[in-house]
């Protein structure tokens, strides 16, 4: 009897132990409850911000290292659209959104660009214009968005609200900011005329990766209405 007992209470001990450790152990981070990411008034469930009074529109947006060695057209594209994974930046918020946006804070759409006309090289895309700005967590200023942008022949770029929306909501590319005058794209940079980068081949353009920081990197992009 007394060996049976000293089993018993060895057994009980042992679950003991056993239970106390279990209750030590750390439980196992839930991806799903991950915090969420915030950069300024920018964060995951808010990608996109309007200010009426500066008339500038914040967009969230991430770095895609791809584009530090590939040269690309297009500087930002919503991660969703057809070409989500063809730009410099990955963006986190919808291209109907955004243009909504540039409406709310008083941009006039060009809309002088056809499908047709990408054929060509002769048209400079039109609108309001806009200076951009990138910045992120660390900065601790805002950028000029050329700056992260490596080309070979270098133009001052003149952003312009294209507006497309037709386009944008049809073809569903995605497509932000592109760095040449484009029919699709939300805004462009009309210092290069439509397809001009495409079908002369003479200019590259890629992402600075002696500026950006490294790859999936979020930022913030800021539309501001030029006077």
């Amino acid at each position: 009897m007394k060996k049976i007992l000293s089993l018993v209470l060895m057994l009980v001990l042992i679950v003991a132990v056993a239970a106390g450790c279990s209750s030590n152990s750390s439980t196992p981070t839930d991806p799903n409850t991950a915090k969420e990411f915030k950069l300024g008034d920018l964060s995951d469930s808010k990608p996109i911000v309007v200010n009426k009074e500066k008339k500038e529109v914040q967009y969230l947006a991430q770095v895609n290292g791809k584009y530090f060695t590939e040269s690309t057209r297009h500087g930002v594209v919503f991660k969703d659209g057809s070409n989500g994974e063809k730009a410099v930046l990955r963006g986190l918020a919808d291209q109907i959104d955004f243009y909504n946006a540039l409406i709310e804070i008083g941009a006039k759409p060009g809309n002088n660009i056809s499908l047709d006309d990408m054929k060509l090289t002769e048209k400079s895309i039109e609108g309001s214009k806009f200076n951009v700005f990138v910045t992120w967590e660390g900065l601790g200023k805002e950028i000029p968005f050329s700056d992260i942008l490596k080309a070979s022949e270098k133009r001052p770029m003149d952003v312009r609200f294209g507006g497309n929306l037709e386009n944008a909501t049809n073809l569903k590319t995605g497509c932000i900011l592109c760095l040449d005058s484009c029919a699709v794209g939300i805004t462009s940079d009309a210092a290069f005329k439509a397809n001009e980068i495409t079908n002369q081949k003479q200019v590259t353009i890629t992402g600075n990766g002696d500026i950006l920081p490294q790859d999936g990197t979020k930022l913030a992009v800021i539309f501001r209405l030029a006077e």
